[in-house]
């Protein structure tokens, strides 16, 4: 970040920071160096200044939040969706990484244990604490999200400042006054920032003060700053603190976003008192955004081919990223309809960005970024060092100016492919493990990668990587490959093959044991194999090679209880599978699967194609289907032999579950009437219906 300067910095001078006393016990000394005075001014004045003052806010707010995606023009006007909210219990032992630590699992898992209650963000706006942070994982919306935010408050007639710490990384000293009014509205007179700031002084509860992207900050809130008055001329760091000890402005609203870690680094006296996390975006609210920027016609081609990919879509970084590789795409940029393919893609257009600075080609680029990847991955971490970097050969200066520019048509959003200063995060966890498994296809010896195969690539650790080593490999057309891919494609082939072998052997053991009463249905097993089953499915479907898929299917189980829940990311390596299986299953257990229309659609689809009678037993309660999947289940009525449990697996207008109403169970019995079948489908506890030939 480039250092910034106003007209207003003029009367900082290093004398005055040369009053500044010696500090041996910053938690109770008061600094009282100042700047001179200002004139006093008028209640009118300070009114007329706060209401000019409240319109300059809501200008920035509606320009600043205004969302515009990379490559592709919105057609029409951008909808207000908002991400999942949740309270967490925060500071409560490893509720997130301490350290910065790489954790496969994402970010949304990180308070899956720690929610107290979801909340609306209606209930933020009535918040009645005065200092909250909100936490989120990057690319999830945080800045928009807190614009919109401030922009809610000041309809309520409350003041509302939002400051960026990007924009806010200044390395000379300035007051408080500079910082939120002066630095933000350059331009205006010393009446008015005096009215301004004496109102917000004597007005403080009508405050509400943002403070964005905490990550983003070039300073350490680690260390107690010394309590200062309001006229202080202090590095920005101190100012901060003061605002987080409510120092100033101690009936205001003060909130600050951040990633998670950055907040966790706060003394426990400047600590919030209450943390929100933002999670993903509603199903519903993601084809909302979606259909801003992207015809139907993609959408359900995306549904069609790659369902996995709208669950991505629920990250608006992601939801970018798909739309712009899928619109107007460059040449040769291949079909980006797995993970795999899309992060390929997106790394391949970083060559067509015109903010590329780095001296080298991208491919030397992406070689260097690989290695960083993985050693990042390796040991545990999620950030890069500037040595880190600089002793791959890469000028921190370079990279962070790379934004992934797709051929854009509009103002485009610069995402910074890392961020930060000293500390250099990937945009997106994501793409830190789609550089590792690259390095871990191209770069490592064909020696060192066997090891790695059998001795860590199938721990826990590596789960989201073994997925891109997965499809990077087995997605490669034979002809086109070297040899040391080729032997590093059948090492994989012929231990991704054991695994499911071994884990296959344990997911029958844990369902005779459940046959027998040993394992409750709702007891989690330490070792829970059915996880590690679809999770390797999942690598397989990844890949799309049918022959891979034909050698897994032999391992394909009788008996099948699909997660709870079943996850989008799962289904399409599941389907890819399924299409493979040509034995009889005894049971498909869909139970409870959560499963949405979309989803249920695509599992359906398979099951259509298989052979009659080719499942004994299914159930599908308790899954989220809407009207439209009727003919889906009417498409099962041929494949299942024996019976078909459905009741409570609709979706009604209130959001509750139903069971099948009369027109649907009309069309299923007249399905029935039609084939010779034996089936029995429970339509509820109460109705059972059969065919009548």
């Amino acid at each position: 970040m480039a250092e910034q300067s106003t007209s207003s910095n003029v009367n900082i001078t290093d004398a005055v920071l040369n009053q500044s006393p010696v500090i041996k016990d910053a938690e109770n000394v008061t600094i009282n160096y100042t700047q001179p005075p200002s004139t006093s001014s008028s209640d009118e004045d300070e009114w007329n200044s706060m209401i000019k003052l409240m319109k300059l806010c809501i200008k920035y707010f509606e320009k600043e939040g205004t969302l515009r995606l990379q490559g592709v023009s919105a057609k029409e006007k951008i909808p207000e969706v908002h991400p999942a909210i949740h309270e967490i219990n925060y500071y409560e032992k490893d509720t997130v990484p301490v350290d910065e630590r790489y954790d496969p699992e994402g970010p949304n898992e990180l308070f899956k244990n720690k929610i107290k209650r979801e909340v609306c963000f209606q209930d933020l706006l009535d918040e009645k604490d005065k200092f909250i942070s909100i936490v989120a994982s990057a690319g999830s919306g945080k800045t928009v999200f807190s614009l919109r935010l401030a922009k809610a408050f000041s309809l309520l007639q409350r003041l509302c400042i939002h400051l960026k710490f990007m924009d806010a990384n200044y390395k000379q000293p300035l007051t408080l006054r500079q910082l939120l009014l002066e630095n933000m509205f350059p331009g205006h007179s010393e009446e008015f920032y005096t009215a301004c700031f004496s109102w917000m002084q004597k007005n403080d509860d009508k405050i509400v003060l943002i403070l964005d992207g905490l990550d983003q900050a070039q300073y350490s809130l680690e260390k107690i700053s010394p309590k200062i008055n309001y006229n202080a001329c202090v590095p920005v760091k101190d100012l901060v603190f003061n605002l987080c000890r409510k120092h100033f402005f101690p009936n205001s609203l003060l909130i600050i976003t951040s990633r998670p870690h950055a907040v966790l680094y706060l003394p426990e006296p400047a600590r919030p008192q209450v943390t929100y996390a933002l999670g993903d975006l509603s199903l519903e609210d993601t084809k909302k955004l979606f259909l801003a920027f992207a015809d139907e016609d993609l959408w359900r081609k995306i549904n069609a081919t790659s369902s996995q990919m709208l669950s991505m879509c629920r990250n608006p970084l992601m939801l970018q990223m798909i739309i712009s590789t899928n619109t107007d795409p460059s040449e040769d940029i291949g079909d980006a309809s797995t993970p795999t393919r899309l992060f390929a893609t997106v790394m391949k257009n970083l060559t067509y960005s015109h903010n590329f600075q780095f001296p080298e080609t991208m491919d030397e680029l992406a070689r260097k970024l690989q290695v960083l990847a993985f050693a990042a991955t390796k040991h545990g971490k999620v950030v890069l060092t500037d040595k880190e970097l600089r002793d791959e050969g890469v000028d921190p200066t370079t990279i962070h100016d790379i934004v992934v520019q797709l051929h854009c048509h509009r103002r485009p959003i610069n995402s910074r492919l890392l961020e930060g200063n000293t500390k250099f995060f990937f945009c997106h966890q994501t793409f830190q493990e789609h550089l590792t498994a690259s390095y871990v296809v191209y770069g490592m010896p064909v020696e060192e990668f066997q090891d790695f195969v059998e001795t860590s690539l199938f721990q826990k650790h590596w789960t989201v990587v073994r997925r891109f080593v997965c499809g990077l490999l087995f997605d490669l057309e034979s002809k086109a490959v070297s040899g040391d891919l080729q032997m590093k494609k059948k090492i994989l082939k012929k231990h991704l093959i054991q695994q499911l072998q071994i884990i296959l052997e344990k997911y029958m053991d844990r369902i005779e044991k459940q046959r027998i009463h040993l394992v409750g249905d709702d007891e989690e097993p330490t070792d829970e194999p059915t996880d590690k089953l679809f999770d390797l499915y999942a690598c397989v479907g990844e890949g799309k090679d049918s022959s891979i898929a034909t050698k897994a299917a032999e391992h394909f189980p009788t008996t099948l209880l699909l997660p709870m829940p079943m996850t989008l990311n799962l289904v399409p390596g599941f389907c890819f599978i399924m299409k493979h299986a040509t034995k009889q299953l005894d049971i498909l257990n869909l139970r409870y699967c959560f499963l949405d229309a979309n989803s249920f659609h695509e599992i359906a689809s398979v099951i259509k194609e298989m052979k009659p009678g080719q499942i004994g037993r299914m159930e599908i309660l308790g899954n989220n289907l809407q009207p439209s999947n009727i003919d889906d289940v009417i498409g099962l009525l041929r494949v299942v032999r024996d019976q078909l449990g459905m009741y409570g697996c609709f979706v009604g207008d209130d959001g509750w579950r139903r069971d099948a109403n009369q027109d649907e169970i009309n069309k299923i019995q007249s399905t029935l009437n039609k084939i010779e079948t034996r089936l029995k489908v429970y339509v509820d506890l109460d109705t059972m219906l059969r065919s009548q030939k």
